[in-house]
């Protein structure tokens, strides 16, 4: 008997719990920024490999604004609940739905984005702009200490150094870009790391 009310009290305790990780208290869902981090770097390979042009990239890039942007939002006010969590992963199944048909589709990178002669890449700039946002926005809702947007705003300036390296003799070629797509990888993935840590500006 002894052990069924023990049994009893810890399934209470267990199930208490649970509203504080579903339910509508605080702001974090992992869930949420884990997909968005994956069709970010689903949209890197898309612009590397050619079957995202210029325009396909600026309109899935957009629709992932328009979710971070709806996703501020909704932790404006301290509370992520469980109808908004609904929405954002609503919004991103249609951002992931977007991605693979622009991805599928018969449109391709013109050959002077990807082969050398020229120093154009338009993806490789509108992956810098997107990282500077998510820097300033992780500065302005506290995820970011000083430290850490600091380290991080070193790592943009090294690989906008080496990006002016790479089109000095004018001429940008297949590996520097990929090489360059590679440091914005591990930048981006930095920039999640630390928003998600435990450390935060107070």
């Amino acid at each position: 008997m002894k052990k069924m009310i023990v049994g009893g009290l810890s399934t209470l305790l267990m199930l208490s719990a649970v509203p504080a990780i579903a339910g509508p208290q605080g702001t974090r869902d992992p869930g949420v920024n884990e997909r968005q981090f994956n069709q970010q770097q689903r949209i890197a390979q898309g612009v590397r490999s050619g079957q995202l042009t210029p325009r396909e990239t600026m309109r899935v890039e957009r629709q992932q604004a328009y979710i971070r942007a709806e996703e501020r939002r909704y932790e404006s006010d301290g509370v992520l609940t469980r109808a908004e969590r609904a929405d954002l992963h609503h919004d991103l199944n249609a951002a992931s739905r977007r991605i693979y048909n622009e991805e599928h589709d018969t449109q391709r990178m013109p050959r002077a984005y990807g082969q050398p002669g020229g120093t154009r890449d338009p993806g490789v700039n509108q992956r810098q702009r997107d990282q500077a946002y998510r820097i300033g926005q992780g500065v302005h809702s506290g995820e970011l200490t000083r430290d850490e947007r600091m380290a991080l705003g070193s790592e943009q300036r090294a690989i906008r150094q080496e990006e002016r390296q790479y089109k000095s003799d004018g001429v940008l070629t297949r590996d520097e870009r990929r090489d360059l797509h590679q440091d914005l990888n591990a930048s981006s993935r930095h920039i999640y790391e630390e928003k998600h840590d435990a450390e935060r500006r107070f």
